[in-house]
C-alpha cells in the first residue's frame, strides 16, 4: 500500500512537472503580450501548485522564475504594464519560500517597474515572516520607503531590524545612522549610532566615514544647544548677548562648546554659526 501511494505521489508530481513546462512552452510560442497575459492569469496560485507538487517545489519553482524574467522582458519591451507582476512572484515565492532574491528584485521590480509600492511591500512583509533571520529582506523594505515612498520612520525601523539579523553586515547600521541624521533629525540617536559603527570597526576608511559624521553631527547638536542658550538669555535679560560668552558670565551656560571641526563658534544676529561654515563643513 505504501508503494502504491509513493507511486501514486510521484506520478501526480510528475504530470503536475509536465504541465508546468507545457505551460512554458507554449508561453515561448505565444509571444504578443495579450496572448502572454492571457496565459498567466489562468497560471493557479501557489498554494494550489504546491499543494499538487508533491515534492517538486523547487524545480517547479525555477520554472516559474523563468516565466517571471520572460514576463518581466516581454512588457518592458512592449506595453511596460505588469498587471500580472505580483501574482508570478506570489506563486514563485509560495513554491520556494527561501528565493531571497525573488523577494528583493522581485520587490525592487513592483515599485521601480509596476509603480506598485503596495504591492512590493506586500512580497517584501511575506518574505520576512517566512525567513525572520534574513537581513537583506528588511533592509531592502527599509531601502525602498527610503528611495521610494520617502516614509523616512519606517525605513528608520527597518533599517534597525536589519541591522539586529545574524550575520547583518555594517550596511544596515550605516544606512539606519544616515536616515536618522539626515532625514528624522534625530541628532542624539544618530550620533549614539555612529559612536558604536566607529567602535565596532578596524577598517580605517570606515572610522574615517564615521569620524566626519560624529563631528557634524556634534556640531548641529552644539547650535542648537547655543541657540536655545541665546534665546533663553534674550528672555531673562530683554536683550541679546553681544558674543556668546556672556552666556557662561551670566549663568545661562556652563560653558562653550568646542567646535568639534577645529573652528570656533560665534554669534550672528541671534543665531550660533561655525567659522567653518564657509568651508562647507555642515
Amino acid at each position: 500500500m505504501t508503494r502504491t501511494r509513493n507511486l501514486t505521489k510521484l506520478a501526480i508530481g510528475l504530470l503536475l512537472l509536465a504541465l508546468i513546462i507545457n505551460f512554458a512552452y507554449r508561453l515561448d510560442a505565444e509571444r504578443t503580450p495579450h496572448e502572454l497575459v492571457g496565459e498567466l492569469m489562468y497560471f493557479p496560485s501557489g498554494y494550489a501548485v504546491r499543494a499538487l507538487s508533491m515534492g517538486f517545489q523547487t524545480p517547479l519553482a525555477d520554472i516559474v522564475w523563468l516565466r517571471f524574467i520572460q514576463y518581466y522582458g516581454e512588457h518592458r519591451l512592449s506595453d511596460t504594464r505588469y498587471d500580472l507582476m505580483h501574482h508570478i512572484l506570489d506563486i514563485l515565492t509560495t513554491l520556494d519560500p527561501r528565493f531571497t532574491y525573488a523577494y528583493t528584485l522581485g520587490g525592487l521590480m513592483l515599485i521601480h517597474d509596476a509603480a506598485r509600492p503596495d504591492q512590493a511591500q506586500k512580497l517584501l512583509q511575506k518574505g520576512m515572516r517566512q525567513n525572520p533571520e534574513e537581513w537583506r529582506l528588511p533592509f531592502m523594505y527599509a531601502f525602498m520607503n527610503y528611495i521610494f515612498t520617502k516614509d523616512y520612520r519606517t525605513a528608520k525601523t527597518y533599517f534597525g531590524i536589519s541591522a539586529q539579523k545574524p550575520n547583518a553586515p555594517d550596511m544596515p547600521k550605516r544606512w539606519l545612522a544616515f536616515v536618522t541624521y539626515l532625514k528624522l533629525g534625530d541628532l542624539k540617536t544618530a550620533l549614539s549610532l555612529w559612536v558604536d559603527f566607529y567602535n565596532g570597526t578596524d577598517n580605517p576608511e570606515e572610522k574615517q566615514i564615521a569620524e566626519t559624521y560624529i563631528k557634524n553631527i556634534k556640531m548641529k547638536m552644539d547650535i542648537q544647544f547655543l541657540n536655545a542658550a541665546v534665546g533663553k538669555f534674550i528672555a531673562t535679560f530683554g536683550r541679546k548677548p553681544s558674543i556668546l560668552s556672556e552666556l557662561v558670565t551670566f549663568g545661562i551656560a556652563e560653558s562653550i562648546p568646542v567646535e568639534p571641526h577645529g573652528g570656533s563658534y560665534y554669534l550672528k544676529g541671534t543665531e550660533t554659526h561655525s567659522t567653518l561654515d564657509s568651508m562647507g563643513v555642515q
